[in-house]
């Protein structure tokens, strides 16, 4: 903490004087407001780091997977090895249960040690948006690392002023696992009303390996998305989106690891069902100056299904989350001031079921059936005005609080019931246009999830330590409601640049922050391995086991990094830079603690032919060795990874599109921390794509 404030003095300091010249600079900035904030400040004055990804990006760089979609961001970690039904995520070392993911607005709450974290096809997207850092005093449970929102296509993505209705449809291919995918869309607008269907299907095989060998993926999925918006009259809006995901696949159940035998991570068939059904209401009439609110309903089903392809064992898992989250903001004008109050509340609910055919009772082990209940209610001021004390230039301040309370019911256990009140508090002083220093202070906390809370049934299985197979014991689940919820606290600092005119450029602007996080109440799962005494004792099995797992609250934990974000452009040649550093510790032990990752750098240049309307382009990841855990076996070797890609419009006015590329050029073998196997090798891809609109 002495750190962070003597820092941001000593940059208060130095602004005035070094940046006095261009204070009065009138900089003509594509403003990018990051939703997810739920403020109207340019990102570039934002007290935190935020990104964005548009759809132009999107369309070059056409990804195929959470990974490929969010590798450029700074702080991002998409762990869990090249399938895509067991790739997770993490934000600034805090996995998927501190991570909040939205979709158009709606919360996608289904977590799973290995079952994968959203299940989208990205060719639907057209925007994804990260906040970084503390949210939970907008967000509530679950938002300590940050919040990333998914946004999907609407017909006025695609439609220009004076069309009414269009199509697109497109084909690929992906060499390294023989991928073949389309996808078609159509859309339209008229009057106040707009609408868009589109359906995609991918299908793909076994994944050839950096390492030369091949990951059994068999994959499918179609994906389904109609949307439906109508503005009653100016001002009143309302939309409604319905998205369906269908997914097959032959992989072991761990879909983060390499397939074993018998009950080793067996070989199963795999259904994953995603449905997500949204409402939303604008409401910003012209005549009703205090009006400007916000509220979305919507009820998500996620499920999985898992049929043993050696035995008749089935295992599923099911969450169904129903939530409705409302806001008002309140815009005023003081003197010099320009403010605004965001008033808000939300209830959800997530109910869960789990199934093993092969368990006594028919309940899955770490899948209890349960539901718990959130109600919350929150508020943030925005207040920019000319800064104190004879300073030159701005200041804006941004102050949340939240409050939640929560309750989790299980049938075979006691209810747990809490409550948590989450604050920040952001400010960014801008002495110029082209330069600002910001810090920032939040509180965050998650409650424990059902799975923690009511964890039941079998862990794992291994072989009998006499018997040998086919004799196997088990270590059992052992349900703790008693858990507390985790709670952090985390300050960041940090500072933009824009050095456009300095450098006689189009765009030159730089971001970072150096952030610390001090967390308590870590909630862990506790292996507690040993086989007891009587395994060795004829007749073997009285009462032969392999030891308990329960959830624990394991103490107090420190996380810190450094972010940096660069966007550079002029003329036809642009390139955006990413890098981050992480380091995570256990106060009590010393061990590393965390999601933790490598330093990674990342750049995406690319170089426009206008008159051939042809972009050249080329992705390139960098990460350092890690080597922190004291299990040498967790320990990585640095990378490079490099891809090339291309889109070529052969001929104007046509919505004819032909896209390339080559991914991991160089066939670089490699594993990302915390995964099991290696990282898909050499890729040849292939999409064309055609729209017309009238």
């Amino acid at each position: 903490m002495r750190s962070c404030l003597l820092s941001t003095a000593a940059l208060l300091a130095l602004a005035p004087t070094t940046f006095a010249d261009t204070a009065s600079a009138e900089i003509e900035r594509e403003v990018i407001v990051v939703e997810a904030t739920q403020t109207h400040f340019d990102s570039f004055v934002y007290p935190g780091l935020t990104s964005t990804i548009d759809q132009e990006t999107l369309d070059l760089v056409q990804p195929v997977d959470l990974d490929d979609l969010l590798r450029g961001l700074p702080g991002v970690d998409v762990p869990g090895g090249p399938r895509r039904t067991g790739q997770t995520i993490s934000l600034r070392g805090q996995g998927r249960s501190n991570t909040t993911l939205l979709l158009d607005g709606a919360r996608q709450n289904f977590s799973s040690a290995h079952d994968g974290a959203i299940f989208i096809d990205p060719s639907l997207l057209v925007g994804v948006e990260t906040v970084r850092g503390p949210a939970s005093a907008l967000y509530g449970s679950g938002a300590s690392g940050g919040v990333v929102s998914f946004r999907s296509a609407t017909a006025m993505d695609f439609l220009n002023e004076g069309e009414t209705y269009g199509f697109k449809i497109g084909a690929g291919y992906r060499s390294v696992d023989e991928e073949e995918r389309g996808i078609a869309t159509l859309y339209g607008a008229t009057g106040g009303f707009d609408y868009l269907a589109s359906i995609s299907t991918r299908s793909s095989g076994d994944i050839a390996l950096g390492s030369g060998a091949d990951l059994p993926a068999d994959d499918r999925s179609t994906s389904t998305l109609l949307k439906l918006s109508v503005e009653f009259t100016e001002g009143w809006r309302a939309e409604l989106s319905w998205q369906d995901y269908n997914g097959e696949a032959t992989e072991p159940n761990n879909g983060q690891g390499i397939a074993g035998v018998n009950a080793f991570n067996a070989l199963v068939d795999k259904e994953i069902d995603n449905e997500n059904l949204a409402l939303t209401l604008d409401a910003n009439p012209a005549g009703i100056s205090w009006l400007d609110a916000t509220v979305t309903v919507y009820r998500n089903q996620s499920g999985v299904s898992e049929d043993e392809t050696a035995s008749s064992r089935s295992l599923r898992r099911d969450l169904e989350t129903f939530g409705i989250r409302g806001s008002q903001r309140f815009g005023f004008q003081a003197g010099d001031w320009t403010g605004a109050f965001t008033l808000g509340g939300e209830y959800y609910e997530d109910q869960q079921d789990g199934l093993d055919s092969a368990a006594t009772n028919g309940i899955r082990g770490g899948a209890p059936d349960a539901e718990s209940e959130f109600t919350a209610f929150y508020g943030q001021l925005e207040l920019d005005g000319p800064a104190p004390f004879g300073l030159p230039g701005r200041v804006i301040v941004l102050p949340g609080l939240r409050y939640d309370e929560f309750e989790t019911r299980s049938p075979s256990q006691s209810a747990t019931s809490n409550d948590a009140t989450s604050a920040r508090f952001g400010l960014t002083y801008a002495p110029s246009e082209t330069f600002n220093v910001f810090a920032n202070w939040g509180e965050a906390f998650r409650a424990p999830s059902i799975n923690e809370l009511y964890i039941d049934g079998t862990h794992f299985s291994l072989p009998h330590p006499i018997l040998g197979a086919p004799s196997f014991i088990s270590n059992a689940f052992i349900a703790n409601p008693d858990l507390r919820p985790e709670t952090t606290e985390t300050v960041e600092v940090g500072f933009s640049f824009d050095l456009a005119e300095r450098a006689g450029v189009d765009e030159l602007t730089l971001r970072t922050a150096w952030f610390e996080t001090e967390a308590e109440d870590l909630i862990d799962l506790s292996v507690a391995f040993a086989f007891d005494t009587t395994c060795f004792v004829p007749p073997f099995f009285a009462p032969c086991s392999a030891g308990t797992s329960s959830s624990t609250n394991v103490g107090q934990a420190e996380l810190s990094g450094f972010e940096a974000q660069m966007q550079f452009a002029d003329g036809p040649f642009s390139l955006d830079a990413s890098l981050s550093t992480l380091d995570g510790e256990d106060q009590t032990t010393g061990d590393p603690l965390g999601s933790l990752t490598p330093a990674r750098l990342f750049l995406d240049g690319r170089y426009s032919f206008e008159a051939q309307r042809l972009i050249l382009g080329s992705r390139v990841e960098w990460a350092g060795d890690y080597d922190q855990p004291v299990d040498i076996a967790e320990h990585r070797d640095g990378y490079t990874v490099v891809d090339l890609y291309a889109r070529w419009q052969p001929m104007a006015d046509n919505g004819l599109t032909l896209n390339a590329g080559l991914e991991n050029v160089f066939d670089e073998d490699y594993e990302r921390v915390f995964s099991g196997v290696s990282e898909a090798g050499r890729s040849v891809r292939l999409d064309v794509s055609w729209h017309r609109n009238f």
